[in-house]
């Protein structure tokens, strides 16, 4: 049979056969690649509607090919592309428009296609399930009050979520018609309508205000529960979707680190996280393997969802994976979850997550990096976080930890297959590092604060280095030799290390110098009391005559004898002014002969803190001759007081 060969294959079949290429080797998103920029003005729905059709009759397709021997005996034809063309044929139009070779290849097939599905008809008949529509709203851009108001104004009925059990909402997502919709029971910013709504080409889609999202994928948000303000780190992030909702849990407070390897990958994420308007994202262009510790040490949650076989997602290609890719991706995947729990000291939470349905990628992962962890870390049963509220869980194989876990089934959860397990840091290892941490910091601040100290030691002493040498200088330019320069440095330091011993003689040496001082003044006071007495005897004596001859004499004398008493008060008075001027002055006297004698004795040069000492005890020593003077006033006040009591009692 001849074949045309510059005839080419229709695009949308090449485009198709590519993606789901990828969707089977690598474990990609059948949205994520089919809704690419690339893409955006292509027929996404015609293709979107041949790649579903091809992957959910992917099982009958490879028995087809193998009773026929089509990818033996056709070596050349893309197996991929085969797969596309046949379920075109069988499942699609029933038809292949094109003349290209690969459709003249499968069409001369298709009698044998078609035999082989006649004998095997019920064999080749499998469960679909129609799983609902699921809409996040996209709380950065809109509330969800005010999308359910949007809707309805397009003849949508809003039916309030069932405040039942699980089970009952179920149910009531199982009874939807196709314009009724509701709230998600986990997710209270998701909303359910009935399989296979359209919202492609909706308003608030373009607007990126609503985002298509999977059930099973927004629960890791969820149950990561990274509150407003805090921060976390998604190691995995492209395409963004856990990222945006994660931005919008956190009602855009805190701090997001996304991280993405790939670089096509990258600028989706870039792209979709300013479309989304998360503004607390920070997207990274690196690999998360490659974060040292030390580089994001404020990451408190962590979202890892790494690459894996895709085996649970709605269009997955094969119920089988071979076994070296197997063994590749879950090595990968231990790697992140270690690199996630040891390197990250603040970490408390981390939701590891994936869309297979392989234990080997899920309950193996988590049992193996945990049990040999340095870090103490402990699997949270989700069934409890969820308040009992789910229904499909880990296998017991794994011990207690596989049955914290959680699994998301099409059949029964209505949701894409998906794993998910929660790990919180012990509290009591949690604790250590932090006080670790905080030890750290004191001695770094000892450390400085020592330096500091050390500093400003040096400096002092250099600058008495500094004052020294200038001294020495003015020595020598003084003409003195080198011996006389070498005794005076050598006196220098013998005063300067008894210096201390001196400092705490001085106050002794000070309080003894007053006492000698007060010895003097008093017998000073003595004499000029002695010279004294006599008047004061006689001013006495007058007092006593006046007090009788008051009671006598007229009123007409009295402003006399008034006059002549205040006149030797007075006197009196200015006797006892000059006796204390003259104290003072005999005080002033003696100290400035101690002042004078002990500053003959004192260092000329000191340094700061010497005379910040000086003058300290200066203002000590004046305070106690001021407190000398005051004593002695008082003692002149005392006798005078008593001299007069013994004049009124005689």
């Amino acid at each position: 049979m001849m074949f045309e060969h510059s005839i080419k294959v229709p695009r949308h079949y090449k485009i198709a056969a590519n993606i789901l290429k990828k969707v089977s080797t690598e474990g990609g998103s059948v949205k994520t690649l089919l809704y690419d920029n690339k893409l955006r003005h292509f027929r996404t729905n015609v293709l979107f509607a041949l790649i579903t059709e091809t992957i959910k009759h992917a099982a009958q397709i490879d028995k087809i090919f193998d009773s026929c021997s089509l990818l033996k005996n056709e070596s050349r034809l893309d197996p991929w592309l085969a797969k596309i063309l046949t379920a075109e044929l069988l499942f699609g139009k029933k038809a292949l428009p094109g003349k290209s070779k690969p459709e003249q290849t499968i069409l001369s097939y298709k009698e044998q296609f078609e035999k082989y599905t006649d004998d095997h008809e019920d064999d080749l008949k499998s469960k679909v399930v129609r799983r609902p529509r699921y809409v996040r709203v996209n709380t950065n851009l809109l509330t969800t009050s005010d999308a359910i108001r949007a809707f309805q104004d397009e003849e949508y009925q809003f039916i309030r979520c069932t405040g039942g059990s699980y089970d009952d909402y179920l149910k009531q997502v199982q009874g939807l018609t196709e314009y009724v919709f509701t709230q998600d029971y986990h997710v209270k910013t998701m909303f359910v309508f009935f399989p296979g709504t359209k919202f492609h080409e909706h308003e608030l889609y373009l607007e990126n205000k609503i985002i298509l999202q999977d059930k099973a994928t927004a629960l890791a948000v969820v149950l990561l529960a990274a509150p407003p303000g805090s921060v976390a780190l998604d190691m995995c992030a492209a395409p963004g979707m856990k990222t945006t909702q994660l931005a919008a849990f956190m009602r855009n407070q805190g701090k997001i680190y996304a991280v993405e390897r790939n670089e096509q990958r990258y600028k989706t994420l870039c792209d979709f996280v300013e479309k989304t308007g998360s503004k607390c994202v920070e997207t990274l262009h690196k690999d998360s393997l490659e974060i040292k510790r030390g580089e994001y040490d404020d990451v408190e949650y962590i979202l890892l969802d790494p690459s894996c076989s895709g085996s649970g997602m709605e269009f997955c290609v094969h119920n089988y994976i071979e076994d070296t890719r197997l063994a590749k991706l879950t090595s990968l995947q231990e790697k992140f979850l270690k690199h996630a729990m040891n390197s990250f000291p603040k970490a408390k939470r981390i939701v590891y997550s994936t869309c297979s349905l392989y234990p080997e990628e899920n309950e193996r992962v988590i049992t193996n990096v945990v049990k040999t962890s340095r870090a103490k870390w402990r699997v949270q049963d989700v069934k409890e976080l969820l308040k009992g509220q789910w229904n499909n869980f880990g296998s017991g194989m794994y011990g207690s930890i596989g049955t914290r876990c959680l699994y998301a089934k099409p059949e029964s959860d209505l949701t894409t297959g998906f794993f998910l397990a929660v790990l919180d840091r012990d509290q009591k290892d949690l604790e250590k590092k932090e006080s670790n941490e905080n030890n750290s910091v004191k001695e770094v601040r000892k450390e400085k604060k020592n330096k500091t100290k050390k500093n400003i030691d040096n400096d002092n002493n250099a600058e008495i280095n500094d004052k020294t040498k200038q001294l020495e200088d003015n020595e020598i330019a003084e003409g003195r030799s080198e011996d006389e320069i070498r005794s005076i440095k050598k006196n220098k330091k013998k005063k300067k290390k008894s210096k201390q011993d001196n400092d705490c003689s001085d106050i002794a040496i000070e309080e003894k110098d007053i006492s000698d001082v007060i010895e003097v003044v008093k017998k000073k006071s003595k004499k000029k009391s002695k010279k004294n007495s006599n008047l004061e005897d006689a001013i006495q004596v007058d007092e006593v005559e006046n007090s009788v001859n008051d009671t006598k004499e007229s009123s007409n004398e009295k402003p006399k004898k008034k006059k002549k008493k205040k006149d030797k008060t007075k006197e009196i008075n200015n006797t006892e002014n000059n006796d204390t001027s003259e104290l003072a002055e005999n005080m002033d006297e003696e100290i400035q002969k101690k002042k004078r004698k002990r500053d003959s004795d004192t260092i000329i040069h000191e340094s700061n803190n010497d005379c910040s000492t000086h003058h300290s005890k200066k203002k000590k020593k004046k305070d106690k001759y001021l407190m000398v003077e005051n004593d002695d006033n008082n003692e002149l006040e005392v006798q005078k007081k008593k001299k007069k009591k013994k004049v009124n009692s005689s």
